[in-house]
């Protein structure tokens, strides 16, 4: 019975040193492999919320400048009309709004 007892004291005493050093090996694992990447992910992820804020304002501009560039375009006919009635009341001797 007393070999039986150490036996499975030993099988206890082994699972822990086995355990222990799988432990060991996952920790390493982390610390070296796992954490890097991790820290790296981090990196990559801040630097392209930066990349979408830059864009976010690009897009924003861009729109402002197409509400300009809209409100130019509906004047034009207005200029281009105007410039029309200019030329014929020039033309026409400075007669103006046909009278």
């Amino acid at each position: 019975m007393n070999a039986k007892f150490d036996g499975s004291k030993a099988e206890k005493t082994g699972e822990q040193l086995i355990q222990q050093m799988l432990y060991d090996i996952l920790s390493g694992l982390k610390t070296k492999l796992v954490q890097p990447l991790l820290e790296k992910n981090l990196k990559i992820a801040d630097r392209l919320e930066e990349l979408k804020e830059q864009d976010r304002a690009g897009i924003a501009e861009l729109k402002e400048r197409l509400v300009v560039l809209e409100d130019k375009v509906q004047q034009m006919p207005l200029t281009i009309l105007a410039a029309l009635r200019d030329a014929i009341n020039q033309a026409g001797g400075g007669e103006k709004n046909g009278a």
